[in-house]
């Protein structure tokens, strides 16, 4: 009997404790202290670039690096904003609760007679304190 190998997507559910609670919150504040950094630093950059290129007859090259950076420093900060209110959300997650968390990648193994939409349709695994307590 043939049999294929497949990839499929792993929804990871979290029971809420506190320490979930504290470790999401110290990991979304980590990526919005480097996300917030990489603002400083574009903004930093851009003044630099427009101080050296004062003078410069030929602009195009200049204007695109001006461009890159801007539009660099507009998703950093988008992504900022984005991990404050995770931040929100983080706080108000009531102990107890179930906490999509993320996606990781599965795999499944699919052969002839199998029901293909039941198999590739994506497991789900929860967790409590990192611990598994249940995979469906």
């Amino acid at each position: 009997m043939n049999t294929l190998h497949l990839k499929q997507n792993v929804l990871v559910k979290v029971i809420v404790t506190e320490q979930f609670k504290e470790k999401y919150k110290k990991e979304l504040e980590k990526q919005l202290k480097e996300a917030e950094g990489k603002v400083k630093n574009l903004k930093s950059s851009l003044a630099e670039l427009v101080i050296q290129s004062a003078g410069v007859k030929s602009t195009g090259y200049v204007e695109s690096l001006k461009a890159q950076i801007e539009q660099e420093r507009m998703l950093q900060e988008a992504l900022a904003s984005e991990l404050r209110e995770k931040i929100k959300e983080a706080e108000k997650l009531e102990i107890g609760s179930l906490f999509p968390y993320t996606m990781i990648e599965g795999s499944v193994d699919v052969k002839e007679g199998d029901n293909l939409w039941e198999k590739v349709a994506g497991g789900e695994i929860i967790i409590k304190d990192d611990i598994v307590i249940s995979i469906k």
